[in-house]
């Protein structure tokens, strides 16, 4: 019977074998060869310069470097050496921006104060015995902007590393009262306040990449010490300069416990709730709710804030505080409830202080293993679980961000990453950046070393990832693949050199991606349910609750489902029947915070109940189908640009301008803000925030190819491009099919044209709209600036040293590229000189609104709440507590003038970006406008991409454009409604 069976189906069995093996070989064909280095030969004494860094770069070494740099020069740490100079004792401080005044606690004398940008303080330290020191200062955080305070200091008149730069030292901040809960029983965060007082902190780095406080290298003799004001104001009551400190080892420790009589202690298990913490470096260290079974405490049917921390815990120099209330003295194991499940297999690490100190070594790197869920572990191993002696009474635990095991791995790929950039510029130099496919360009002579470069760099990638292997990471880990594929990619190149200039996108690619692979694993991310406190004798408490616990949850939460409203966020006041509805389109922690603040502001002034119920970010539609349903809310915000003229058009929304106030409040912002929302004389909307373009450059790269002169207009960037391109670098202007109007606005508005005349059709036929489109299309087709890049990763390197990008970048480099601090500045965007010398600069942003619907029953309610919600003291108030909880990349750019203005921007950024708003100016939206959008951008691609003339491809866009916008015209029935408004009124528009 089986050898019928065999014989029946032979084919059908050898096709299922050839399809296994098959996928088995495929299988094993993604994964990449670890044996691949044992082709590339060792190699001692190569030059690895590029022969594009002339003099050298002029950002400053990392302290890695520096350390060794020193170190090969034979310093060595200092012993028993300890100098205190008083804050008030300086040798000089600035004429602006610093001040000698009296300790604002009374307790110390007289201390020096830096409130501003531009001051500073200089100290003069002698120094008897030269070797490395370490340094440190007590500060008192001053009333400020709510954000940490950071420093920079100098040596001598020079920074001798990047990271002293940029040095930080937070504030301490705790919960104001007990959180708070809506009508349905859910939970939300209290109010965070600052707690003022003195603190220490050593000069360590504020990414925590290093694992110990920063060690300086003094000679013997007098040295300055100047420490300068970067953010935020505060106090220096001592600088403190000493050896370095060597902190004993557990072995150290535990074997003077016997000595001192120490005994473990008995029958104790302690858990202190994580969520509860004392202190906390940062406001956005907020309590966050789980739905785990065994978390505590736990509720089934209401949202409970039972954990702290995830994925706002993360960044280097953030800590949390609690309080412990130790029974009895004694020695106690240490241990928490945690998850560590962001980072696939690669554990993350917290500073573990006691009372202020670091009890011993081990401690400074406290190691979470990577899991997929909740663990219980303690502080030590399964063979050497640490013992703590604690005395009997009140006891402070705090635990830091610490991210120095992968501090060596960041190191070696940024300086990879570094050198592939020099290498992908030496070949664009030789190759152009269209290189002709059919021509042997022989790389190999006209750059040194190029064989040994790749080989070198890739055999540093290997040794990162040797160095992954070595925390626990799984060979085949996605979390490699990034590194594997970069070194893989180089031994491919140096073993065929020839095929370089066909692969340079790959190359560049590759080397972007390793930067974006430092960025995400930086963020060391760490959430608590609870610490533990026990006693040797007392086991570890359960991490999880058991399956029969978990099916129970998951059937409750299906049924649920059907009933539950996820959308609405819960009122904290009696529903008088007369609430007013408000849909947010933004995330859950956007929208409870403006329910919170209505509760607690609005409402409270005004009596106006608001319901607000949260809608997925982008999903316009369901306004539509709201309205056509007839259960439109009373307010929406979070609207697109785009949106309101569409609702408009249909008598969807109510005209603001009606309202006898509307001028006052339209004056809160600048007056090309409101042009999108206006139709046939009627003004639809508010604008809650905007986005704006700015131009960025690298202070060094230009000092070192000569440019003095930062381009102001248009043709002066078309000056330097071909400087840039001689030297591998390019021009950056953003492109993208979505924001395609929006690229191509400045230049038909510096030029004097527009979208539109009369609003009934295209301006795109205009001479002024054919020399913008010339001039856009001009920079792709003939200075060949790239079309597509990462300007952000490209902008570190240096590969792209200037270039026009918007918000969000700015908030990276401010936030993400701690080495370029001091290195880069922004300014308005270039723009074309007018016949009377000004530059016009005009440019758009226009982002999301905020609208009445037509059908609501409470106009005078909804206008109070949106005059409400887009006022100055709200929306900096919001925009701070925004940023408190999600932290300085999430700061709210909102479209208020004077709120911005108060908002925590540096003096100089936000000069430069209102600067730029006198030119805010957006395009008209029109019935039909969608077909504009999509036909500039099919009109660049006809230019750019196929080659077609841009008078011919303007005019064919054009002509569909118009198609379009008549046919809207007609649908709605516009002309005929202008017509007989004229008519009425006896005369022409």
């Amino acid at each position: 019977m089986l050898n019928q069976l065999v014989r029946k189906y032979t084919v059908s069995i050898l096709v299922v074998v050839m399809l296994l093996a098959a996928f088995v070989w495929w299988s094993r064909s993604r994964g990449f060869n670890d044996t691949a280095m044992a082709a590339v030969p060792e190699y001692s004494d190569v030059d690895q310069s590029s022969i594009l860094a002339g003099g050298g770069a002029r950002l400053e070494p990392s302290y890695t470097a520096y350390s060794r740099q020193t170190g090969e020069s034979g310093a060595a740490d200092t012993k028993g050496i300890r100098l205190v100079i008083r804050g008030a004792d300086y040798k000089a401080i600035s004429p602006t921006g610093a001040v000698k005044r009296s300790d604002p606690e009374g307790r110390i004398g007289d201390v020096v104060a830096l409130s501003d940008e531009g001051g500073w303080a200089e100290y003069e330290i002698d120094i008897a015995e030269p070797g490395y020191y370490q340094m440190g200062m007590t500060y008192y955080a001053l009333e400020g902007k709510g954000s940490s305070i950071q420093r920079s200091v100098q040596i001598d008149g020079a920074y001798p590393f990047s990271q002293t730069k940029r040095l930080v030292f937070p504030r301490m901040w705790k919960e104001t009262a007990e959180p708070w809960y809506d009508n349905m029983g859910n939970e939300f965060n209290p109010k965070q306040e600052e707690v003022s007082g003195w603190q220490f902190r050593e000069y360590r780095d504020p990414e925590a990449r290093v694992a110990e406080p920063f060690r300086y290298y003094l000679t013997k003799g007098r040295h300055t010490v100047r420490i300068g004001y970067i953010r935020e104001p505060a106090a220096i009551g001592e600088l403190r300069v000493y050896s370095p400190v060597v902190l004993p080892s557990y072995a150290e420790v535990s074997a003077g416990y016997g000595q001192k009589g120490y005994k473990p202690a008995t029958g104790t298990l302690v858990k202190v709730q994580a969520e509860d913490a004392a202190l906390k470096s940062d406001p956005t260290l907020r309590r966050v709710d789980d739905r785990e079974p065994a978390t505590e405490p736990f509720d089934k049917s209401v949202i409970r804030l039972n954990t702290i921390g995830g994925g706002s815990w993360r960044d280097g120099s953030q800590w949390l505080e609690w309080e412990l209330d130790v029974p009895e003295a004694g020695l106690y194991n240490l241990g928490s409830r945690f998850a560590a499940k962001w980072l696939n297999q690669v554990p993350v690490q917290r500073t573990l202080y006691i009372d202020g100190a670091i009890p011993f070594r081990e401690m400074n790197s406290v190691s979470f293993p990577y899991g997929s869920g909740w663990q219980v572990e303690g502080f030590g191993s399964e063979e050497t679980p640490y013992l703590f002696y604690l005395e009997k009474g009140k006891r402070r635990l705090r635990l830091e961000v610490q991210v120095g095991q992968l501090g060596p791995v960041f190191e070696m790929m940024q300086d990879v990453s570094n050198k592939m950039s020099y290498l992908n510029r030496e070949v664009i130099m030789i190759t152009g950046t269209n290189p002709d496919p059919n021509r042997e360009w022989e790389l190999e002579k006209n750059i040194p070393n190029l064989v040994a470069r790749l080989h070198l760099m890739a055999r540093d990638l290997d040794r990162a990832i040797e160095t992954m292997y070595g925390l626990g990471v799984e060979r085949g880990s996605t979390e490699l693949a990034s590194i594997l594929m970069a070194r893989d990619l180089l031994i491919d190149l140096a073993a065929k050199t020839d095929t370089i200039p066909k692969r340079i996108d790959s190359f560049s690619t590759t080397q972007t991606s390793l930067s974006s692979w430092i960025t995400s694993m930086n963020k060391q991310k760490l959430q608590l349910d609870y610490l533990i406190v026990k006693s040797p004798d007392r086991k570890w408490p359960e991490a999880n609750a058991g399956a029969v616990q978990k099916f129970a949850l998951g059937v409750y939460d299906f049924f649920t489902s059907f009933t539950k409203d996820y959308r609405k966020i819960g009122s904290t006041r009696e529903d008088d029947g007369n609430t007013l509805k408000v849909w947010v389109a933004r995330g859950r922690d956007w929208v409870q915070l403006i329910k919170q603040m209505a509760d607690d502001d609005f409402t409270a002034k005004t009596g106006i109940n608001v319901e607000v119920n949260i809608i997925p970010t982008g999903s316009m539609n369901l306004f539509m189908l709201a309205m056509t349903s007839g259960k439109a809310p009373d307010v929406a915000l979070g609207v697109d640009a785009g949106i309101p003229i569409d609702f408009a058009l249909r008598d969807g929304l109510v005209d603001l301008g009606k309202f006898a106030d509307y001028g006052q409040v339209a004056s809160r912002y600048r007056p090309g803000a409101l042009v999108p929302y206006r139709f046939q004389g009627g003004n639809y909307a508010l604008p809650e925030n905007q986005n704006f373009y700015m131009m960025f450059y690298r202070k060094d790269i230009m000092e070192e190819l000569g440019i003095k002169s930062i381009p102001q207009t248009w043709q002066e960037v078309m000056d330097i491009i071909p400087k840039l391109q001689q030297n591998g670098m390019d021009f950056y202007y953003p492109h993208d099919t979505t924001g395609a109007a929006a690229q191509f606005a400045p230049f038909l508005f510096q030029l004097g044209g527009d979208f539109y005349r009369d609003g009934s059709v295209s301006a795109l036929d205009t001479p002024q709209a054919l020399s913008a489109m010339k001039m856009w299309s001009g920079f792709y087709t003939n200075y060949k600036i790239s079309k597509e890049a990462s300007f952000y990763n490209r902008f570190r390197t240096g590969e792209m040293p200037i270039g026009v990008a918007d918000y969000q970048t700015y908030m990276q480099l401010s936030t993400a590229a701690p080495e370029l601090t001091g290195w880069w500045e922004m300014r308005p965007i270039p723009g074309i000189r007018r016949t009377d010398g000004v530059i016009d600069r005009s440019m758009g942003g226009a982002s999301q609104a905020g609208v009445i619907f037509s059908t609501t029953k409470k106009r005078e309610e909804s206008w109070e709440f949106l005059k409400w919600w887009t006022s100055a003291p709200v929306q900096e108030r919001f925009g701070s507590e925004l940023e408190a909880i999600m932290g300085t990349e999430a700061r709210w750019n909102t479209a208020n003038v004077e709120a911005l203005q108060n908002l925590p921007w540096p003096q100089a950024d936000i000069k430069a970006i209102l600067e730029q708003w006198d030119w805010f100016k957006e395009r008209e939206i029109v019935p039909g406008d969608y077909y504009t959008t999509r036909y500039i951008n099919n009109i660049w691609n006809e230019i750019v991409l196929n080659g077609k003339n841009t008078r011919e491809a303007l005019e064919d866009g054009v002509k569909e454009i118009n198609k379009e916008i008549a046919k809207k015209r007609k649908e709605f029935q516009l002309d005929q409604t202008e017509s007989a408004a004229t008519s009425r009124g006896g005369g022409g528009r």
